[in-house]
């Protein structure tokens, strides 16, 4: 429980910096749009592509495990933007579903995972960490720009989604690192430690970025649906994971509990960079992240639990 605090507490200071600076200390809401679109266009992009180029994809994969865990995803991703959706406000469906099930695994559920189930989860952790960002900003971006050019002519619509979601910075960040990885092309040394400069900027501008979009954002009307996404991130969707790895895959216990406890994290932060990007859900998907963070000590200690037992 000490090491989630440890992880968790400094973006909580780096949160209410970003509040503090933008309701007392005159960083408008200009600046944070101009900090929001440097991060979505620039710095996570290379976030992710750093990554994917990085990243040792181990064979063969296990593909019960990631279907357990992306399946109960995929499936709170729908709920989420079904609830928007069915309230009116069409716009937020991608950045509320990718909210509701996007994981924090690279900063929070690495260190906690390992910490609880020791070096043997290694390769689970790294599984949900290589396909978690293709899959999902891949779906989000989609949905976002099919909402972009929705219109008469649906077809059409389609394809302009299509085309919009294949040179989406993000989408197009993962699929050139992928390549790079795969066919091992070699990256000069320079060009990777300015893509590491970038990729470091993401969770501290992120969290200060969110303080700030709090400040400027009346929280009164998003408190509610935020909480509604947040149990499902932190309680549905471990309970998803849980039931299709014992009950449909069969799983053993040493690769269910990384699955479950992983589910059982908080918001992911660059949820909300993507919201910032697209100028949509923002309000509930800032809100739902301070809140799933706050619910994660308990969520994570249940996760914990039900795997010992």
């Amino acid at each position: 429980m000490s090491l989630i605090f440890q992880i968790v507490l400094p973006m909580f200071a780096l949160i209410a910096l970003g509040f503090w600076a933008a309701r007392y200390r005159g960083f408008s809401n200009a600046m944070v749009q101009g900090l929001s679109r440097f991060l979505g266009i620039y710095a996570l992009p290379a976030l992710l592509f750093s990554n994917m180029v990085k990243a040792d994809i181990p064979e063969p994969l296990e593909w019960g495990f990631l279907a357990s865990f992306y399946i109960a995803a995929l499936a709170v991703f729908a709920f989420g933007s079904a609830g928007v959706w069915m309230a009116g406000r069409r716009e937020s469906m991608a950045p509320v579903g990718l909210a509701g099930s996007f994981s924090n695994i690279a900063l929070l559920g690495t260190p906690v995972i390992m910490e609880a189930y020791g070096p043997s989860v290694a390769v689970p952790v790294l599984l949900l960490i290589v396909f978690q960002s293709p899959l999902l900003f891949t779906v989000a971006t989609l949905l976002a720009e099919s909402q972009r050019s929705s219109g008469g002519r649906p077809i059409q619509a389609a394809v302009t989604a299509v085309k919009a979601t294949a040179m989406s910075p993000l989408v197009v960040s993962v699929l050139l690192g992928l390549a790079v990885n795969l066919i091992h092309l070699p990256m000069p040394a320079m060009v990777m430690k300015g893509l590491g400069l970038m990729a470091q900027t993401v969770l501290p501008c992120a969290c200060f970025t969110l303080g700030a979009t709090l400040a400027f954002s009346p929280a009164g009307g998003s408190v509610l649906p935020a909480l509604v996404v947040s149990v499902m991130k932190t309680a549905v969707h471990p309970a998803l994971t849980w039931l299709l790895a014992t009950y449909v895959f069969d799983l053993p216990p040493d690769w269910v509990a990384p699955a479950v406890t992983a589910a059982s994290l908080p918001i992911g932060v660059n949820a909300h960079v993507f919201a910032e990007r697209y100028q949509a859900g923002r309000d509930i998907v800032s809100m739902s992240l301070l809140i799933s963070t706050l619910l994660s000590p308990i969520s994570i200690s249940v996760a914990f639990m039900v795997a010992h037992g």
